[in-house]
């Protein structure tokens, strides 16, 4: 199962402009979740759900932290499937910035991972899904004012890597056209820390086609 067909599935179960409930029952007493930041949790909690009910063939790693969210084949290197979730404007962590630098210089094929994106409204009770998409990590990611690539910054050194928006064309930033692009931004801010590796594009470049068969 791609990750284009679950996305096509969760279209056609009109996912989009749905409720679900955000309480928690416990020895009776039932309590309305008001910090939204668990809402995140839920929905990849319920899509776990919603693959088994639709035979949908999926698996998850052992330690919940690691990349990817979901494995949608028996292949540890194709069809991986990451789910974010955000309410009014984008602002999820994609990844953090050093430890994805390191893993692409092994495990670059995680360059072509899937993004199942929620965008959800919080109620008082409840929550209405607004939107889906279906992205790469590339087509979410884009420069910024500052720098190549958009992140998060913390006396002067890059933390995390944090998504441009996609979905509207009056953006003065739009993301990256190709997963290069996308990688030479990387590069790029990567050159300016100090801890960075000399010749890291060139590791990318060869893990990718190694892994994948294809060139970035």
């Amino acid at each position: 199962m791609s990750a284009q067909k679950l996305f096509q599935a969760l279209q056609d179960q009109g996912i989009v402009g749905s409720h679900g409930k955000t309480t928690f029952s416990l020895g009776g007493i039932t309590t309305t979740a008001k910090d939204i930041s668990v809402i995140g949790n839920l929905i990849q909690d319920w899509l776990a759900q919603f693959m088994q009910q639709n035979e949908i063939e999926f698996t998850q790693p052992v330690n919940s932290q690691e990349f990817p969210d979901f494995y949608l084949s028996d292949s540890k290197t194709q069809d991986l499937l990451e789910v974010k979730c955000f309410t009014k404007s984008p602002n999820f962590d994609i990844a953090n910035f050093n430890a994805y630098c390191r893993s692409l210089r092994s495990y670059a094929h995680r360059l072509d991972a899937d993004y199942l994106i929620f965008k959800y409204k919080a109620h008082t009770g409840y929550v209405e899904i607004q939107n889906i998409w279906l992205k790469k990590v590339w087509q979410i990611a884009s420069a910024s004012k500052r720098a190549e690539l958009k992140i998060q910054w913390k006396q002067n050194q890059a933390v995390n890597i944090r998504p441009g928006v996609w979905y509207s064309s009056k953006t003065k930033y739009p993301c990256f056209e190709s997963r290069r692009e996308f990688v030479q931004a990387i590069e790029k801010v990567q050159n300016t820390q100090s801890n960075h590796v000399p010749k890291w594009l060139i590791e990318v470049e060869t893990s990718f086609q190694t892994t994948t068969g294809k060139k970035i």
